[in-house]
Formats: structure tokens, C-alpha cells, sequence
């Protein structure tokens, strides 16, 4: 299955998993509303289906509205070229605009289907960011990959040992263990779009 980052996220807060705020446009114009709706400071992203966006020039961060019309100007109709697409890329039509966030650190999971045990199983990481890969490539070890049933999903134990892992403390740990629980539940079906009326 192959969906954009921002369908993704549009799935992820079905289930009440926290996501920064955004919305996708093909528009420059439109771009720079959504970063001035956003308070100016925002985050522009090529969507493809492809990794590597940000080392290929496909993820620019605009500290002002006008800055993300001008991201957005560069990006959309560029053939990206990244790790993951060969050397004849793909041609951006659209871009997510999402509000910038401060980050403290940055933790990687995942969910991949382990076809040898017949199971899914959650990866994680305290070396997040974009060179996971090479994290995986470099030092194995440095994720943990966790098979859990597909039914009854990842539990709480698995939820600690998978915090443990990423090395989360306090507070910080005491959210994880629910974030990572099975109780989560649409909230909606409806797709969420931006009223280009307003523009």
C-alpha cells in the first residue's frame, strides 16, 4: 500500500495519535495562507512516494509565510531525486505545510510485517531521524523489532519494554505506554480538507 505522508497522518489522527497541524496544497499561494493560519513559522514537504524528501531538497522549514510560498514555488513541479527513487525522480505535484515544532529529540518507529513468523512487528529506535537506515545498517542492535498479534495488538507490557528501549523517563514514559496501547479507536471516517474558499 502506498499513501503520501499526509494521508498517513490523516489515518494516524483517526486513531488519536497526536499529529502536527497541517494541510496538503498544490498551490503556492495557498501555501503561504496555510503557514499565516498556522502563525508563520511552518514546515513545507514535498509528497512523494518516496524516502530521503529532506536530503533531496523536497523539506524546507519557512520561518514566514512569505518564505512558504517560496518553498512551496521551488518545490512543486520538481522531479525529486532521492535514494529511493533512481536517478530519474519524481515530479512533485503537491505539499504538505504543517506546523514547525521544536525538537528535543527524535525517536524512530515502525510497524513491519514479519513474513517469516507470520506476524507484525514494531521497530524502534532512539537514533530517529532521517538516517535510520544507516542506523540499521551501521549497528543492528540499535532496534529493537517487537512481534506482537495483529488481533490483539501491542501490550502493555511490550508498550514499557518498547519505552525502556527508547529510553523514555518520567512523564515522558508514563504517555508512551498508552500511546503505544491497542485501545485506540477511529474518531472519524471523514477526510479532513482545507477550504480553499478561504483562501
Amino acid at each position: 500500500m502506498k499513501v503520501h505522508e499526509y494521508q498517513a497522518k490523516e489515518i494516524l489522527r483517526r486513531y488519536g495519535v497526536p499529529t502536527p497541524t497541517g494541510h496538503v496544497t498544490d498551490s503556492p499561494e495557498e501555501a503561504r495562507q496555510i503557514a499565516k493560519d498556522l502563525g508563520g513559522r511552518a514546515v513545507v514537504k514535498a509528497q512523494i512516494h518516496a524516502g530521503g524528501r529532506g536530503k533531496g531538497g523536497g523539506v524546507k522549514l519557512a520561518k514566514t509565510p512569505d518564505e512558504a510560498f517560496e518553498h512551496a514555488k521551488a518545490i512543486i513541479g520538481m522531479q525529486l531525486v532521492t535514494h529511493q527513487t533512481g536517478p530519474e525522480g519524481r515530479k512533485v505535484k503537491k505539499v504538505l505545510v504543517e506546523a514547525a515544532a521544536d525538537i528535543a529529540q527524535e525517536l524512530y518507529l515502525g510497524i513491519t510485517l514479519d513474513r517469516a513468523i507470520g506476524k507484525p512487528v514494531l521497530m524502534a529506535s532512539k537514533f530517529g531521524g532521517m538516517e535510520i537506515e544507516e542506523v540499521a545498517h551501521k549497528d543492528p542492535t540499535a532496534i529493537l523489532k517487537e512481534p506482537f498479534d495483529a488481533i490483539a495488538g501491542l501490550q502493555p507490557f511490550q508498550a514499557r519494554k518498547v519505552a525502556y528501549a527508547l529510553g523514555l523517563t518520567g512523564e515522558t514514559h508514563k504517555k508512551a505506554v498508552p500511546f503505544l496501547s491497542p485501545s485506540r479507536r477511529p474518531t472519524s471516517r471523514r477526510t479532513a480538507r482545507w477550504p480553499r474558499s478561504t483562501r
